[in-house]
């Protein structure tokens, strides 16, 4: 059974194997390596996974790394992995399988991420080495870009204000009905209609 490291989304981690490295199932058995001797299994529901690292992945062999693409997986907690993609992402019922290799320190490694705790995965032509805090642009730039959204925004107002409002619960119930016309004289008291004179 492959051996595996559990990363959870608040930090704990747990050792030990499971029967297939998938996510096909929104739990996880696994079999723990447990120093107390007391805990043997751990059923995990997947949806409090960051993500589940296969341990003893053999290396890519030499020449075969070539022209791989690369990817930046955006973490929910801001955390960024970048790595370059050996084969296609396994995209399962509740999460991916990658199998990657490491930017920076050319480890390859094979990872399960739940989709719970991916925000995104960004396919890039090149790595951006800025510092963060230089990633942003200049002032003017960072300008324009606010502006930008700005005008987004206003511009779906305008549209959602322009387009007609389906009639709502209360414009169903809300009013009160009208009181039908009444046919009498409301200074006439009701009585019996009184006859023509016989001539």
């Amino acid at each position: 059974m492959p051996e595996v490291i559990v990363s959870f989304l608040d930090g704990e981690v747990l050792y030990g194997e499971v029967p297939l490295l998938h996510m096909d199932d929104p739990f996880l058995e696994v079999d723990l390596h447990s120093l107390d001797g007391n805990t043997r299994q751990a059923l995990v529901p997947v949806t409090a996974v960051r993500q589940i690292d296969a341990t003893g992945v053999p290396p890519l062999p030499e020449g075969d790394q070539g022209q791989l693409a690369r990817v930046a997986l955006h973490f929910l907690d801001g955390q960024v992995f970048r790595a370059e993609v050996v084969t296609p992402a396994s995209l399962q019922r509740f999460g991916a399988v990658w199998d990657v290799v490491e930017a920076g320190l050319g480890q390859r490694r094979i990872l399960a991420i739940p989709y719970t705790a991916l925000k995104a995965a960004f396919y890039v032509r090149h790595w951006d080495t800025r510092h963060p805090a230089d990633r942003d642009g200049t002032a003017a730039q960072v300008e324009q870009r606010k502006l930008a959204e700005i005008q987004a925004r206003r511009s779906r107002a305008g549209l959602a204000s322009r387009m007609p409002r389906p009639p709502g619960l209360l414009d169903k119930v809300g009013r009160n009905p009208q009181p039908p016309p009444r046919s009498e004289d409301p200074g006439t008291p009701p009585g019996p209609t009184p006859s023509a004179p016989r001539g």
